[in-house]
């Protein structure tokens, strides 16, 4: 059995580790993972590089790193979400393993269920026209009068995003089963505490404030001397040099522009994002000034994130190609590229999917986009050709 995990590891820690060794005891003879590239879905630049992190799952276990496309990386929970389980069954998977704050797959399923009857989302569409609060608070507040204990379940970050998969599954029609497995140590983006297992949300922290040795603790073994040489070559996310490239960008667009952004759902966002912009002076006064009670913060990063990735256009509904990053003989082998009826080539060479025609073109032409400005990013700033010249993992 192939089991798949959909991942940032931003940056790999030994909470990751006990993940893919929860999907062995679960059954799997191999692991692909399918893991967001070089932006996140929280809206910003990912502390290392896709290559130094494929790297370091693939030494703790997994046989398959694939990378999920910046349209899909970058996205609220559902598109993200479909991106990845179409994936990972294009790879070959037989299953999902996720990790969740409650690992009952019986009522995750049930919330799955109910957030895909038409009657509950033509519901949640009128409360939220008619203004009072986010689009996930309403949510949350609908399926409590609907299934209660709901509510409770929705709190937790990983129990939505599986809840988000379970979906994507079902709509996409994918022969995949569903493997939760329940979140051990520090909870999604929690300080640091007692145990060895903290969240990616506090070891970044921890980095920025002491660098890389400080995170031993919480690491596999194998992973420090990873994280320590990128420290001394200045290859990590610097999160001025981000504030300053985004801002660049956003300002020089075309303002026109941000109507097409993905999330913008012409309600004046795309204005505002262009008012904010014109006025902020970091990354941080942006979202403040984009601030408001009808949306998420989470939803404002990743429209500023679009903005200036240039995710503005019809973009496909899925994913048109599987490029892989990394891999052992075992991941490699048996990789269809094809799900959901659909066929899609598959690459370890950007340069290869950049070249051809259609939708596989126009996302490779983005993920290049999107790695050259991460390269910007860094604190010792690197070429935009290293999207195209880092050497596929063998291992």
């Amino acid at each position: 059995m192939r089991v798949g995990i959909i991942a940032e590891y931003n940056p790999f820690h030994s909470g990751h580790a006990a993940q893919i060794d929860a999907a062995r005891r679960a059954g799997a003879s191999s692991i692909a993972v399918v893991m967001g590239g070089s932006f996140v879905q929280r809206g910003e630049p990912a502390l290392f590089s896709k290559f130094l992190r494929a790297g370091a799952a693939l030494a703790c276990g997994a046989d398959l790193v694939a990378e999920l496309p910046a349209p899909w990386a970058a996205a609220e929970a559902d598109r993200f979400a479909e991106g990845g389980v179409f994936l990972l069954a294009a790879a070959g998977c037989d299953a999902v393993c996720f990790g969740a704050e409650e690992a009952d797959l019986g009522r995750l399923e049930a919330l799955a269920a109910l957030f895909e009857d038409p009657d509950f989302d033509a519901a949640l569409t009128a409360r939220h026209k008619a203004g009072g609060g986010s689009l996930a608070a309403l949510r949350a507040q609908l399926a409590e009068e609907r299934l209660p204990g709901a509510a409770a379940l929705l709190a937790g970050p990983n129990n939505a995003l599986g809840i988000a998969y379970l979906r994507a599954i079902r709509r996409l029609g994918l022969p995949l089963a569903a493997i939760p497995v329940e979140r051990v140590g520090a909870a999604h983006d929690a300080p640091l505490g007692a145990g060895r297992i903290a969240s990616a949300g506090a070891l970044r922290a921890l980095f920025w404030e002491k660098g890389a040795a400080a995170m031993a603790p919480y690491l596999p073994e194998v992973c420090l001397p990873l994280y320590r040489a990128a420290e001394a070559a200045g290859a990590f996310a610097d999160r001025e040099r981000f504030s300053l490239s985004l801002l660049t960008v956003l300002r020089a667009a075309d303002p026109a522009r941000f109507a097409a952004l993905p999330g913008a759902g012409g309600e004046g966002l795309d204005r505002l994002l262009a008012r904010a912009a014109s006025r902020a002076g970091s990354a941080e006064e942006l979202y403040a000034l984009l601030k408001s009670k009808r949306y998420t913060h989470a939803r404002l990063r990743r429209l500023a994130l679009a903005g200036y990735l240039g995710l503005a256009g019809d973009l496909p509904r899925l994913p048109p190609y599987l490029r892989l990053l990394g891999g052992s003989e075992a991941g490699l082998a048996g990789i269809p590229g094809r799900a959901a009826g659909a066929e899609i080539p598959v690459s370890q060479s950007l340069a290869k999917l950049a070249r051809m025609p259609g939708d596989a073109g126009r996302v490779a032409a983005l993920e290049a986009r999107a790695g050259a400005l991460w390269s910007l990013c860094l604190r010792l700033p690197r070429p935009a050709s290293e999207e195209f010249t880092a050497k596929f993992i063998r291992v």
